[in-house]
């Protein structure tokens, strides 16, 4: 079984600078994902319930021909993103401390260890793809023992894609971050493509 951790794509904020979806670019960049794991033997797809993330796993539902499950605990890390920032510059890798009043690094790591728990647990040992967040993908690999990726602050681009398999019960990482699926890419895309995925959910 493998289990393909995909990054949300491009964020648009709204007026308020809040989650406001996936932007057009984000649009052709979740196509272009969804293409990459339609050869993959995913059976399921789960995603958290941010609208960054919900607005891709939509794209990659419709290609794919899958519902969604949605889960809350597959949220990026709960913190103001001014506080983030700040702490990323003052306090990381202080996994103990609360940027501006939020979660934990730590609180996220075991958030994410029980979210993908429950993931294994229900998966019937099928392929799945799992639409998250960066923060969220680097702390799992924390909890699961590879460590440097968190401490280091890597980053992980848009839909960028992290791969882990396992075997009796255990996980291995095959890939960090991978976003070949992008380099293809044309900015002008055809809609159409995307628009008769969209019309098939």
């Amino acid at each position: 079984m493998k289990i393909y951790l995909c990054r949300h794509a491009q964020e648009a904020a709204d007026d308020n600078d809040k989650d406001g979806g996936i932007t057009e670019l984000g649009r052709e960049q979740s196509l272009a994902m969804a293409r990459f794991l339609s050869k993959k033997g995913i059976k399921v797809i789960y995603s958290s319930d941010l609208p960054r993330a919900l607005g891709t796993a939509k794209i990659v539902s419709a290609v794919l021909n899958l519902r969604i499950n949605v889960s809350p605990k597959l949220r990026e890390i709960e913190v103001p993103k001014e506080a983030w920032e700040e702490y990323v510059k003052t306090r990381h890798p202080d996994f103990d401390f609360y940027p501006g009043g939020g979660e934990s690094v730590n609180d996220l790591i075991e958030r994410a260890k029980q979210g993908l728990n429950e993931i294994v647990k229900g998966s019937g040992g099928e392929n799945i793809a799992v639409v998250c967040h960066g923060i969220f993908i680097k702390a799992l690999l924390y909890g699961l023992g590879y460590k440097d990726y968190l401490i280091k602050n890597d980053h992980v681009a848009n839909t960028g894609v992290t791969i882990l398999q396992y075997k009796r019960d255990k996980a291995k990482l095959v890939k960090f971050n991978s976003y070949k699926h992008l380099l293809p890419l044309r900015v002008k895309e055809t809609v159409g493509s995307l628009g008769r995925a969209l019309r098939r959910q």
